[in-house]
């Protein structure tokens, strides 16, 4: 685990280096693997806006990660959940409300969003804690959601996500919407150049 000099040395250190990559992939996967490390989460995907929906772009599993055989990497499939208040994801981006569960399975009744369990029955997996955050621009633009998975103790215990987890993450996920805005438009920019190119 991160001291809190260690995370503030480390969020200094993703301000500079969020602004030099530039491939959007490669940035998805930097962002995901520096917000487990603030958390000590266990898991955690990136969902990005796409239109009305949001898109499953990039996931990391370190106990499912555990079992491969060695060389081997996480194969997850590409899905979409509509924006709306009915799944963890679409109402995080729906309403722009920061969402910490300290169990999935054990939900009031009186809410709207319910947890899919169809990836924790096909993968054998159990998620319990939960910390889901807007990707937000400085314009107030929702790009997406960032999702943590099984806050773990000191003896790797899962545990509920903290207060101050919540504060961390959210200040990571500010940077991390703006050089997630940048990367889409400068992809979007070069996509735009190889069409005009080929006329």
């Amino acid at each position: 685990m991160l001291s809190e000099r260690e995370k503030i040395l480390e969020l200094l250190r993703f301000g500079i280096e969020m602004g030099q990559i530039k491939d959007l992939d490669l940035l998805l996967e930097r962002i995901l693997t520096l917000a487990r490390t603030f958390v000590h989460a266990d898991a955690g995907s990136i969902y990005v806006s796409d239109g009305d929906l949001l898109k499953f772009v990039q996931t990391q599993n370190e106990t499912l990660t555990k079992r491969l055989a060695p060389g081997k990497k996480l194969v997850y499939h590409t899905f979409t959940v509509p924006i709306d208040n009915m799944s963890i994801a679409g109402y995080v981006a729906n309403t722009g409300k920061l969402l910490n569960i300290p169990d999935v399975y054990h939900l009031p009744e009186d809410i709207s969003y319910q947890f899919g369990r169809k990836f924790d029955q096909v993968a054998n997996y159990k998620t319990h804690s939960m910390l889901t955050v807007p990707l937000s621009t400085t314009q107030g633009v929702r790009i997406g959601v960032l999702q943590m998975i099984n806050r773990l103790d000191s003896a790797n215990e899962i545990i509920p996500f903290s207060q101050e987890d919540e504060y961390f993450i959210q200040y990571f996920a500010n940077n991390a919407a703006v050089a997630l805005d940048r990367a889409q438009m400068t992809r979007a920019i070069i996509l735009r150049m190889i069409s005009m190119a080929k006329l």
